[in-house]
Order: C-alpha cells, then sequence, then structure tokens
C-alpha cells in the first residue's frame, strides 16, 4: 500500500508538469512564427504539440480512496462470516485495487511517453522552421508600403496647396480692398490738393489775399502742398509769389514774401518772378521784388536778364538799384530758410519719433502674441503626443475620447492665437512702412506702395532641384544656407518624406541637446540634409540658446560653416554613440554633401535670419 501510494502520488505530480512543458513549447512556436513575417508569408504555420490521451477514471481517482456504489454505510454492506457473498466482495475488491494499481502504473508510463514525444516533435519543427533560409522583405510589398508612403505625401501636399490656395487668395482679395481704399483716398488726396493748388495760383495772381491765408491754413492743417504750402508751384515751377508778380498785385508780393516765399525761385523757361513782372512791365511790383531779397542779375534759361527784357521805366530801377543790399537780403533769406528747414526737420523728427514709439509697442504686441503662438503650438503638439499614446497603449476608450478632445481644443488655441498673430504682423508692418515714409520724406506715389517680399520665387515641383540638388550652384554660390519661405506648409511635407533629419523647433523632445546634436551629427556622418522648421512662429532669436545647450556658439558655427572646417564637427561626438561615429567614419564626401535648411512660414521672416541665409519662397499656385 505505501508503494501503491507514494507511486500514485508521484504520477500525480509529474503529469502536470509534462502538460506545462508541451504547452509552453507550443506557444513559444507561435509567438515566433508570429513575429516573423517571412515566414508568415512563406505559407508556414505553428503546429501545437500533442495533447496525450485521458486517463482512466480509476486512475484519476486519488490514492487509498474506495469505489462506492450505494449511498449506504458501508457497515449495513456486510455479509454473514463465510457466505459467498462475503468472499466475493472481498475478491473484487482485490481484483479492484490490482487493476487500479496497473491502471495507475499505465497511465504513469504512457504520460511520460507521450510527453516526451509531444516535445521531441514540436522542438524538431522549429528547429526546421529556424534552419529555413529567411528570404527577408519582399520587395514587392517594400514598394507597396513606399508607394503608400509617397501617396499619403502626395495626398497632404495636395490638401495642403489646396488650403494654401484658398487663404492666399482671401489674403489677396483682403490685400487688393486695401489697396483699393488706398488708391480711393489718395485719389481723393491729389484732386483735392490740385484743387487746392489751382486755388491758390488764381487767388495769387488775383490778389485775394483772404483766400490765399485761407488755403494755406487748410493746406498745412491737411497735409497738403507739402514741404512748405507757400511754395506750391502749378505744372511749370511757377509759384505763388511768381503768379502774384506776374498779375501785379503788390500786397500779395509783400505777404508772401513776408511768409518766407522764395523770391528767386524758376518756373518755366528759368525765369524768376522778377524776371516775369519786368518782362510783363508790372512796374509796382519791381521795388518790392527787390526789397525782398529778388537778385537782378539772374537770368531766364536762354541768358537774359530782367533787366534785358523789361521796358525803359522798370530798367531805369533795376539799374539804381543797389546789389549790395542783394547780397545782404539773400544772406537773410538763407538763415530764415535754414531756420524754415530746421524747424521742417524737428517735426519729422518728432513724427519719426512718434512712429518709433507705435513701432516699439507694435513690436512688443508682436512679441508676446508671437510666444503665446508659440506655447499653444507647443501645447498642441504635446495633447498629440498623449493622444498617440493613448492609442499605441491601447488605453481605455473613454481616455482616448478624453485626449482627442484635448487635441482638438488645442488645435482651436492655435488657431485662435495664429489669426492675433496675423493681426499683429501686419499691423507691425504697416507701422514700419509708415516709419519709412517718414524718414524717407516722401508720399506713396500712385497709391499703395508695391509690397517687396524677400526670396526667390519657386514651385513646388522645383524644391528638389533648388534645395537638394543646388541646380545652377545658386546656393553654393551665395555661401549661405537656404531659408525656405513657404506659407501654404508643402516645403515641410516636402522635406520631412525626403531622406532628411527634420527638426522641428516646437516639438521640445527635437530640441533636447541631445536629440539635437545626434539630428546634426547624423546628418554630417550620413551626407544629409538637416531640416530646421520654425513654422510660423519667429523663434529665431531663441535658436542659439538652444544650441547652445549642446555645445557655445554652435549655431554660429554651423551657419558661417566653419563647423566643417578642421574636423571641427568631432566635437560633437560622445563617448555613447558608438563605433558608427567614430571620427575615422567620417566621409569627405558625405560631409560635403551634407545642408542645413531653415523652414518658416511667416510671410516676411526675421530680418537677421533673412541676412544669414540665401532666401527662397514657394509660389502658391491654383
Amino acid at each position: 500500500m505505501v508503494t501503491k501510494d507514494a507511486d500514485s502520488k508521484a504520477t500525480a505530480t509529474k503529469r502536470p508538469v509534462a502538460m506545462t512543458s508541451k504547452t509552453s513549447v507550443s506557444s513559444a512556436a507561435v509567438s515566433r512564427t508570429a513575429a516573423s513575417p517571412s515566414r508568415l508569408r512563406a505559407g508556414t504555420t505553428a503546429k501545437p504539440a500533442a495533447i496525450p490521451p485521458a486517463t482512466s477514471s480509476a486512475s484519476s481517482k486519488p490514492p487509498g480512496v474506495k469505489t462506492s456504489t450505494s449511498s449506504k454505510p458501508v457497515s449495513s454492506l456486510k455479509s454473514p462470516a463465510g457466505s459467498a457473498t462475503a468472499s466475493k466482495p472481498a475478491g473484487a475488491s482485490s481484483s479492484s485495487k490490482s487493476g487500479s494499481t496497473t491502471g495507475k502504473a499505465g497511465s504513469k508510463g504512457g504520460a511520460k511517453s507521450s510527453g516526451k514525444s509531444g516535445v521531441s516533435k514540436g522542438s524538431a519543427e522549429h528547429e526546421a522552421e529556424f534552419e529555413a533560409a529567411d528570404p527577408g522583405p519582399d520587395p514587392a510589398e517594400e514598394a507597396a508600403r513606399k508607394a503608400e508612403l509617397e501617396a499619403k505625401a502626395a495626398a497632404e501636399m495636395e490638401a495642403l496647396r489646396r488650403a494654401a490656395w484658398q487663404a492666399q487668395m482671401e489674403y489677396e482679395r483682403k490685400q487688393e480692398a486695401k489697396r483699393r481704399q488706398q488708391r480711393e483716398e489718395e485719389a481723393k488726396r491729389k484732386k483735392e490738393e490740385a484743387a487746392l493748388r489751382k486755388s491758390l495760383l488764381e487767388a495769387a495772381y488775383d490778389g485775394e489775399d483772404d483766400l490765399i491765408n485761407a488755403g494755406l491754413s487748410r493746406a498745412r492743417e491737411a497735409g497738403y502742398l507739402r514741404p512748405d504750402p507757400v511754395e506750391a508751384a502749378d505744372g511749370h515751377g511757377n509759384t505763388l509769389l511768381s503768379e502774384a508778380a506776374a498779375g501785379g498785385a503788390v500786397r500779395t508780393v509783400q505777404m508772401l514774401l513776408q511768409l518766407g516765399a522764395d523770391p528767386n525761385s524758376r518756373g518755366e523757361f528759368l525765369r524768376t518772378p522778377l524776371w516775369r513782372a519786368a518782362f510783363l512791365g508790372k512796374e509796382e511790383v519791381v521795388p518790392a521784388l527787390l526789397q525782398g531779397g529778388a537778385d537782378p542779375r539772374v537770368g531766364n534759361e536762354g541768358g537774359e536778364l530782367p533787366e534785358h527784357v523789361a521796358p525803359p521805366a522798370i530798367k531805369e530801377i533795376i539799374k539804381a538799384w543797389d546789389v549790395a543790399k542783394t547780397d545782404k537780403l539773400i544772406q537773410q533769406i538763407e538763415s530764415r530758410r535754414l531756420e524754415c528747414v530746421a524747424a521742417v526737420q524737428a517735426e519729422r523728427a518728432l513724427a519719426v519719433r512718434g512712429c518709433e514709439e507705435s513701432l516699439a509697442a507694435a513690436e512688443e504686441t508682436n512679441s508676446r502674441v508671437q510666444q503665446a503662438l508659440k506655447h499653444a503650438r507647443m501645447e498642441l503638439e504635446k495633447r498629440i503626443h498623449e493622444y498617440d499614446t493613448c492609442v499605441e497603449e491601447k488605453k481605455p476608450e473613454g481616455l482616448t475620447q478624453v485626449a482627442l478632445d484635448q487635441v482638438h481644443l488645442a488645435e482651436q488655441a492655435v488657431e485662435d492665437t495664429r489669426k492675433r498673430a496675423v493681426e499683429a504682423a501686419e499691423a507691425l508692418d504697416e507701422t514700419r512702412l509708415r516709419l519709412r515714409r517718414e524718414q524717407q520724406q516722401q508720399l506713396a506715389e500712385g497709391g499703395a506702395e508695391a509690397e517687396a517680399l524677400p526670396g526667390v520665387q519657386v514651385a513646388v515641383r522645383a524644391l528638389n532641384d533648388v534645395l537638394i540638388r543646388d541646380v545652377g550652384g545658386l546656393i553654393a554660390a551665395s555661401g549661405k544656407w537656404p531659408l525656405v519661405i513657404d506659407t501654404s506648409g508643402q516645403a515641410s511635407v516636402f522635406l520631412r518624406y525626403q531622406d532628411t533629419n527634420y527638426v522641428n523647433a516646437l516639438n521640445s523632445r527635437h530640441m533636447e541637446p541631445h536629440m539635437l546634436r545626434r539630428s546634426l551629427l547624423g546628418s554630417i556622418r550620413y551626407g544629409k540634409a538637416m531640416v530646421l522648421d520654425l513654422q510660423d512662429c519667429d523663434l529665431w532669436p531663441e535658436m542659439p540658446r538652444m544650441f547652445d545647450q549642446v555645445q557655445p556658439g554652435l549655431l554660429a558655427a554651423l551657419m558661417d560653416k566653419s563647423l566643417l572646417a578642421g574636423e571641427r564637427y568631432a566635437s560633437l561626438i560622445r563617448a555613447e554613440d558608438g563605433e558608427e561615429y567614430d571620427k575615422n567614419k567620417f566621409q569627405e564626401s558625405r560631409i560635403k554633401a551634407f545642408g542645413f535648411l531653415v523652414i518658416t512660414a511667416a510671410r516676411i521672416p526675421n530680418p537677421q535670419l533673412l541676412a544669414q541665409t540665401y532666401a527662397v519662397r514657394v509660389m502658391i499656385t491654383e
């Protein structure tokens, strides 16, 4: 009994071990096969190991427990001693025990044999599978994957092109409406100015001093007839004083001289007011002009002096005049003129200072909005990363939906901030334009000034020839890295799908020092282009600090290309980069193939960035 119990216990403990062994082999085979796409393509599948047959009910009975066929107590089944009935159950019991022992032994042996056979068979199958040659990636599947990526890129670029075209049309519509309004206002202004000039000239000729004073006041208030309304002239250059002299209006001549009119201005055929008065015989006007500083020694374009064309009475007046007085008067007039110029310059300086203050305020507003846009875009990148993590890790549907809702909210925040950034940038451009106009001391001719957008215009389909291949060598000849100005976003998509190291300046993970270093070093090592995408934020002033976290002065060395000279790039190599980035692995041909590209979606990029790069503007076509 002790032997049988021990044997039964051994059988009971060993049987699960055999089952576990066979099951684990089968699971391993399935997982390895599933992890090998080439085997799945070849049509091989993992065969589960053979499961041992079920043992008899006797062998499954716990040791030492007898089978009972009645619910009555065992004592009630006892028969009288010596009876056949009593001896038969005893024999049956003995036979049953013996059979049970045999069954257990057989079951034990069968389990062991079956387990060994299953393990051997499964191992042989897997060894045969792993010994088979791996055919590698399927060319057809690789081609299909590449075609799918190209189709995805093309679809994304087409969507961006359409959106950019619509945005460009909307922008052009607004700009055209603004230009039309400016043209209308300028035409109205010119019409009013021409009418005022004409009325002043007529009033001067007719000697209507009240109309002249009213017209001069209106001109100064409205900013007409600049720089000095007193010097307003017709198309031939004849001034108010010249017209008053030709009309013989003595009081008007004296009034205009007191207001600072130039007595020696030259109009049509280079005739002065004195020359015209003398020629027309306005005898009463000539003394007033001489006393006001008119120079009788100044002739017309033919060299004729006033006394040459004057009547005898006026000739006598001119001959009797002491020209020494004229010299003194001219000096006084010049002093007054300089004072007037100083006053005008002071007025203009005040206007320029006002424009500069407005420009400073506009720049501060633009900088604040740009920072808000940068923050909004970085938050959007974080929300997208959180959503992608939920999808990859198969988070609960509710949590994934919350992450997606946060992405939508972040997108709306970016759009709202972007609109404010566009408005701030437009206000900044207009303020700069006003400042330039004041500094240049002139008004725009023919309405709004033509907008000179920086950058050589290039079509999207030509980006590969211009940026990657540099056909014509224009970028190389400039000695600068290219700046791609693209408000549509197509260039960003195009370069992301090229063999480049793409760095999103708004992605905090991309701008981590070790990631930035590896992107730059990998581009130099393998002869690729490193793309720095600033998007529509003015991030260039912050880039030196970001690159300095990798190595002080790194961006400056990269921009002037001194990083590539004398193996200075080797200072970026770290021990953890491994043998692949050993200094001896860097080839001269690949270093020469390295390129650095900056992308911006701003219509007018940072001036410092423009000065340091070769600007290329992507054309938006219908």
